[in-house]
């Protein structure tokens, strides 16, 4: 595995956190599990109790969100999810759905499209044009029982959407489309779901699995997933704080050829010891990242602290641009 060191780091967008405590509109005490950076608005996925929001606002330094321009009411409709995609269709973005109880997480196990301005909230996945059935992705043969977690990326040229999926035992797949296919099968479907396995395969890039992608020997945490235009796969990695802590759990950024199964074809951006990314004494986690270019992507932070005297919880979020 090759190692970066001192990648290039700018802090682009502070994200005002909390604002819901006392305006009662804008970001929770909570991680932003998705930033995504577009042509004319900051995007924000929040996860706030059992809902998920999203946020949009103009890009400034400085952002202050109002109200919520979408809501996933209930673990049905939301759940776990570090997917906010655009789809290369007016308005229409991908989103994790159907969340399914493992551990102390409902993890999306369905990858969903929605239209934006559309319906303000939603309450059940049945509502959506959807991806089901991702564990027959790729012709793996895991069983329904045994998926864990799905996301969903789009390639910086809007050619290619990468679907990436964990099994319950830390196994990381990897299956790679042609993104119109997906908006066709997912426009037909209206707001019923699409089998994956009506999907073929970008052939070219045959699907891949990386064995333990979540033991820490390996990569460990698994928070943002995206893809290049040349099909390098990017994986934030960073476990949560301890809770009281003022120290950050180590944090990476890998790079993963497509098919590169070992990791000594990887390169790991080592942001262990980067000032840049530092915020006083509160802990980081590294949440998601959005490429845009060949080394050369967003990376959402959130920090970890007290919120008052005693209660502790996420006190800032950030999105930093980072290239090497």
């Amino acid at each position: 595995m090759s190692k970066i060191y001192n990648p290039y780091i700018s802090l682009l967008h502070d994200l005002n956190t909390g604002t819901q405590t006392i305006q009662k509109t804008g970001l929770y005490h909570n991680v932003v599990q998705k930033g995504n950076v577009g042509s004319g608005f900051v995007y924000a996925l929040q996860h706030h109790k059992s809902d998920n929001y999203v946020f949009r606002a103009r890009p400034q330094t400085n952002i202050t969100f109002g109200s919520p321009i979408v809501k996933f009411v209930g673990n049905s409709a939301g759940g776990h999810s570090q997917t906010w995609e655009y789809a290369n269709k007016p308005g229409c973005w991908f989103v994790g759905t159907k969340g399914k109880l493992t551990g102390k997480y409902y993890w999306d196990t369905q990858i969903a499209r929605v239209k934006i301005p559309g319906i303000a909230s939603y309450t059940s996945n049945t509502q959506m044009p959807r991806l089901s059935y991702l564990n027959r992705a790729g012709g793996f043969g895991l069983a329904g029982t045994d998926l864990l977690r799905s996301e969903a990326a789009v390639s910086p040229n809007y050619r290619y959407f990468l679907l990436a999926v964990i099994d319950k035992l830390g196994n990381g797949y990897f299956t790679l489309y042609y993104l119109d296919d997906v908006n066709s099968a997912l426009d037909a479907a209206g707001t019923s779901d699409f089998n994956i396995e009506g999907l073929v395969p970008v052939q070219a890039y045959p699907p891949f699995m990386i064995p333990h992608l979540t033991d820490d020997k390996v990569i460990g945490s698994i928070q943002g997933y995206d893809i290049d235009n040349d099909l390098n796969i990017y994986i934030s990695s960073e476990h949560a704080p301890a809770k009281y802590s003022i120290s950050s759990e180590p944090r990476h950024i890998y790079k993963i050829p497509w098919g590169a199964s070992r990791n000594e074809e990887w390169d790991d951006v080592d942001l262990d010891g980067n000032r840049n990314i530092d915020n006083s004494n509160d802990p980081t986690e590294l949440e998601s990242v959005q490429v845009i270019g060949t080394n050369h992507l967003y990376l959402t932070v959130s920090y970890h602290g007290y919120i008052n005297y005693s209660d502790w919880g996420t006190v800032a979020n950030r999105i930093f641009e980072v290239s090497w």
